[in-house]
């Protein structure tokens, strides 16, 4: 008689699961608002900006729009910053190769890293409209003068769109040089040489009316951006913000990692 023995351990069928996207956006946005330079960039970004506001109340005048709008001096430049080293500061820090081995699709990685810098941007102007109302208060009540409340919501919701197309471009350059300071070099001298090409010449003024992101997106801040205008947005949108996040995603998942 033969015996046999039957094994009492169950079969352990092993699968491959995949993350789920949104657990890969809020791995990022703590990486994002954990390190110190996501930390100190957006207070920065903050206390710059009310410097601005209240200098532009307390020696202009005390509006609650124009407060608002003054912001973008700051804003402009802080922003794209901010989505540059969003992205660059996981190679910088030697952490890729942790995050592609735990999604070694890295084109998630890249789609995910676009949330964090989009929600600290809104967090950033939600901020400064609700402080924008308290420095316009105040520096009226300290001038002994009216305020003036008015506020364009058309302007507003504009100022919001520009400013997170601003970080957006930033996170698309910052995937591109994988590399902060060319990528913050590159934003400063492109951004010198279109304002230098806008007032060049007639032909000049007319290119950067299509491709340069900071003329194009002056309608939205004016808040009455017409079909024409949309469309030149449109067209700057694809230049700076859809081409260097595509060929930066391509780099990203060709680049080896060390």
């Amino acid at each position: 008689m033969i015996s046999r023995t039957v094994s009492s351990t169950p079969a352990i069928s092993v699968r491959s699961s995949s993350i789920p996207f949104h657990r890969l956006i809020n791995v990022e946005t703590r990486k994002f608002f954990d390190t110190l330079v996501g930390q100190l960039l957006t207070v920065a970004t903050i206390v710059l900006a009310i410097g601005i506001m209240t200098g532009f109340a307390w020696f202009m005048e005390p509006t609650v729009q124009g407060v608002i709008m003054i912001s973008g001096a700051v804003l402009s430049i802080l922003l794209p910053a901010m989505g540059i080293l969003a992205v660059t500061s996981e190679w910088s820090h030697g952490t890729a190769s942790t995050t592609f081995a735990l999604e070694p699709r890295r084109v998630r990685i890249v789609a995910a890293k676009l949330f964090p810098p989009v929600i600290a941007t809104a967090l950033t102007c939600t901020v400064l409209v609700g402080v924008a109302f308290v420095i316009t208060g105040t520096v009226a009540a300290a001038r002994g003068v009216a305020a003036d409340w008015t506020i364009d919501p058309a302007a507003t919701a504009g100022w919001f769109v520009v400013n997170v197309i601003l970080v957006l471009s930033g996170v698309a350059l910052g995937t591109l040089f994988l590399n902060a300071p060319a990528a913050i070099i590159f934003v400063v001298t492109s951004t010198m040489a279109w304002n230098l090409i806008a007032v060049s010449s007639t032909n000049g003024a007319a290119i950067a009316s299509w491709l340069d992101i900071g003329t194009t997106t002056t309608a939205l801040l004016d808040g009455r951006a017409s079909a024409g205008d949309i469309e030149r947005i449109g067209v700057s949108i694809a230049v700076w913000v859809l081409l260097p996040l595509i060929l930066g995603a391509v780099r990203v998942v060709r680049r080896e990692v060390r």
